[in-house]
């Protein structure tokens, strides 16, 4: 959302000055929107991207609204409408309480929504990239039916369950990549500063070198002369790796589906996949959701292209008449058990507690998966880092060795 600077002249004529991200691009509209809190506009002006970028920093220090942010928040409300709490009241309170500077101008605004006569999933609406589809209609399945706590109670429990399930792949991720990067650095380390002064006073002393160590010494030379250049090529590589996966669907979709093929990396997302659709199936099931609308939501929240255009062609295979299980059984986008639960549950119209129990499954199971790729990890990274030392160990010793011999005969 675009970021005004402002201010204020308040009731009590005092001069307020700040910032706020609005859901407008037009000033006079939000104008209009700083004035229902009271007080009158004297100066308000849009910034820039860059100045919006900056102002940021400055002022919210570099914060966000993380999805553990919003699980509290739902949580909280949710206690305080069920104990007969009204909703602005309630907003007030917790404003009071959040350390979030960012989540306290959104929760401000929502107030200032509620206050001039919008629904609290209306106000939820206004801020698209705070708030996805799903609680927003759970926000307003729980106004319509007179829920509305435990309608939040569910996005919160589902925020988490998400955060989890989030967590668990960027950690089973990751670790494979920091395990490589120490590896890596270890050799640049050896074969960039260790290695070529060992190899100068080898040649200082005149000692001939066998081919472990001359092996060694062309991949020195070849480090020093080459790794900026490497670096910069991978850099430059993965920079445009990501500007054609944001700029172009076609390089996106086959970036994709070349990491659904990855080894050890395919298991990994596929699994966090499963749990996610599975998790929105369930909630939104549950909460009363119509099924297209509800693969209309799951598709919005995926960032994979294959599984969106997977889930695509489910959605529309449901609309032909074809029963949830079937439509994910044609476009192979669940693991075969996945589907048999799911098709469990239609049959015993039980849908949302088994995918909800397909979730917790799955979630599971990312976890198991994270824990067993550190444990299988750790010692072959041991055996690689142990291979290189004593290849180098070895090439360093050798000549060494020779010119000892060669003193004592």
């Amino acid at each position: 959302m675009p970021l005004f600077r402002y201010k204020i002249l308040d009731d009590s004529g005092k001069i307020e000055r700040g910032v706020a991200e609005l859901p407008f691009v037009d000033i006079t509209a939000a104008i209009r929107y700083l004035e229902r809190q009271g007080g009158l506009v004297l100066n308000i002006r849009k910034l820039d991207p860059i100045s919006a970028f900056v102002t940021r920093i400055v002022t919210y220090g570099g914060s966000r609204i993380k999805r553990t942010d919003l699980a509290e928040f739902f949580n909280n409300l949710s206690i305080q409408l069920k104990a007969g709490v009204p909703v602005l009241d309630a907003l007030g309170e917790i404003m009071e309480d959040t350390s979030n500077p960012m989540l306290k101008m959104v929760l401000r605004f929502i107030k200032i929504d509620i206050e001039s006569g919008q629904t609290f999933a209306e106000a939820l609406a206004r801020h698209p990239k705070v708030f996805s589809p799903l609680v927003i209609n759970l926000a307003r399945i729980g106004e319509e039916t007179g829920n509305l706590d435990e309608m939040l109670m569910k996005a919160s429990v589902h925020l988490r369950n998400i955060q989890e399930i989030i967590s668990s792949t960027r950690r089973s991720l990751m670790y494979p990549a920091f395990l490589l990067c120490v590896v890596f650095g270890a050799a640049v380390f050896w074969f960039y500063y260790v290695v070529p002064k060992m190899i100068e006073l080898f040649k200082d002393m005149g000692v001939s070198l066998p081919f472990l160590t001359r092996a060694l010494i062309y991949v020195a030379d070849w480090t020093q002369a080459y790794l900026g250049m490497t670096m910069m090529g991978i850099a430059i590589f993965i920079v445009l790796v990501l500007i054609l996966r944001k700029k172009n669907l076609t390089f996106r979709y086959y970036t994709d589906l070349t990491l659904l093929h990855t080894p050890i990396i395919s298991q990994i997302i596929k699994t966090s996949i499963i749990a996610r659709i599975c998790e929105y199936l369930g909630i939104l099931v549950g909460a009363g959701v119509g099924v297209i609308k509800a693969f209309e939501i799951i598709r919005d929240s995926m960032s994979n292209a294959v599984v969106k255009h997977r889930l695509y062609l489910a959605e529309n295979a449901v609309r032909g008449g074809n029963s949830i299980s079937d439509a994910f059984r044609q476009v192979k986008v669940l693991h075969p058990f996945a589907v048999r639960m799911i098709n469990i549950g239609e049959l015993s119209g039980r849908l949302d507690e088994q995918t909800t129990y397909v979730a917790d499954v799955y979630r599971q199971k990312l976890n198991a998966m994270v824990q067993v790729l550190g444990r299988t990890l750790e010692p072959i990274m041991l055996v690689v880092m142990g291979l290189i030392f004593g290849a180098v160990m070895g090439g360093l010793l050798l000549p060494i060795y020779d010119l000892v011999s060669k003193i004592n005969a």
